[in-house]
């Protein structure tokens, strides 16, 4: 295989595990809104926790881990394969306005992705490149 088609193998393995993160901070908000609308509801003062919501970070620290895996995938396609394409590009800023909202790790992931993606976007999408 070529260069090129091993970086977008690698970049396409990079943005599905770029969703991890996002998603494991939504399957821990779940247990979370239910305790609050029991609390809210019934107006009790003691919330009955099950085991089950007490382990609400593993989902964010799996979906933490998977992010950083596919933060190494993309970052080893752009550097070291070389693929830049307009899609990634807009792909990126896109992923990077999103991550935003995920305050504070993910907006500084977001910053730093923003502020490299403008200062490297000359880089991406050359006419030299079939895909």
């Amino acid at each position: 295989m070529s260069k090129e088609v091993i970086g977008k193998y690698i970049t396409i393995l990079g943005l599905l595990l770029f969703w991890a993160l996002p998603l494991g901070m939504v399957d821990a908000l779940f247990p979370i809104y239910s305790s609050f609308q029991d609390i809210s509801l019934f107006s009790t003062n003691e919330p009955k926790i099950t085991p089950e919501e007490m382990s609400m970070l593993k989902p964010i620290v799996v979906g933490f881990g998977l992010f950083m895996l596919g933060l190494v995938f993309l970052l080893t396609s752009v550097t070291v394969l070389k693929y830049r394409t307009s899609w990634l590009f807009w792909t990126l800023i896109f992923y990077s306005f999103l991550l935003l909202f995920i305050i504070p790790i993910g907006t500084l992931f977001a910053f730093i992705g923003l502020i490299t993606l403008g200062l490297n976007r000359k880089k991406f999408g050359s006419k030299g490149r079939v895909t």
